[in-house]
């Protein structure tokens, strides 16, 4: 295993596995990787390895990911999971050892020195899923798209109920392994981890004062398309009408209610 730069090594320690699935993001990875290497690490952690999942880039991801310091895996194929990406998180924790998961989107950059120490401080006890903050912005620097970003994190600051993301999260693998691993049926895998989690009794935390940033490959058209698809997991998921309307309101996000409902009619339609 790699150790990152500063951490200790002692007896008696966990390991940690950075993961970071990856598809044709060549052009964000290396910020990324840069940015993890920098973080601070808990004593309690001596060996530390960042990892690549390479899903298929065809842009050179690879290379540059090896550049900055991470192992690259290559995932060459498209299984029967419901979502690529919970695939690409699914076969990334197979095949690496570290006994805490550290789960980082590719595209998240301006991560806090201390982010894996607050991270580590919160994941004990009954709660075994924990996640940092996330703000959006276009790699663009779409000053529109950006603005409905900025309006839906405030949004997200102040709603109620605000549950835990999956960008940049914690958890340790012993976990995984007590509900079974990954569920291959469900769209999204952070959520449905968290619904196995909190039907053992366990808890997920969202840090709301940790705070990463992401930048995502957004035009107006793919936006629309991601709502729609999200609506659409959320009805797969089992989460209630109620739910995803106030969701879609009070997130700003209205075409998630569009998703959910025209999944609703193609369930009707079978």
């Amino acid at each position: 295993m790699k150790s990152i730069p500063g951490g200790p090594f002692i007896n008696r320690c966990s390991s940690l596995t950075i993961l970071i699935p990856a598809h044709n993001e060549g052009d964000l990875v290396s910020d990324c990787i840069k940015s993890l290497i920098e973080m601070n690490i808990p004593s309690e952690i001596c060996n530390v390895d960042i990892v690549v999942v390479d899903d298929r880039s065809e842009d050179g991801t690879k290379d540059i990911a090896e550049a900055a310091g991470a192992r690259v895996m290559r995932k060459n194929f498209r299984g029967d999971y419901a979502s690529a990406i919970s695939e690409t998180v699914a076969f990334g924790v197979e095949n690496t050892e570290g006994d805490l998961i550290l789960k980082c989107d590719a595209d998240i950059q301006n991560i806090p020195k201390n982010a894996l120490e607050i991270l580590y401080l919160n994941l004990k006890d009954d709660v075994k899923r924990v996640s940092s903050e996330v703000i959006t912005k276009t790699k663009q620097n779409n000053l529109f798209l950006d603005f409905l970003f900025f309006l839906r994190h405030i949004n997200y600051k102040i709603s109620y109920n605000k549950q835990p993301r999956g960008a940049f999260t914690l958890f340790e693998r012993n976990t995984v392994n007590a509900i079974g691993g990954f569920d291959k049926t469900k769209p999204t895998w952070d959520t449905a981890f968290d619904q196995s989690i909190r039907a053992r009794g366990w808890k997920v935390k969202l840090i709301g004062d940790l705070i990463v940033t992401e930048k995502r490959n957004f035009t107006v058209k793919r936006l629309v398309d991601h709502q729609i698809s999200s609506g659409r997991s959320r009805r797969r998921l089992g989460i209630g009408f109620l739910r995803t309307l106030s969701h879609s309101i009070f997130r700003l996000r209205l075409f998630v209610l569009w998703g959910y409902l025209d999944e609703v009619w193609n369930e009707r339609r079978k």
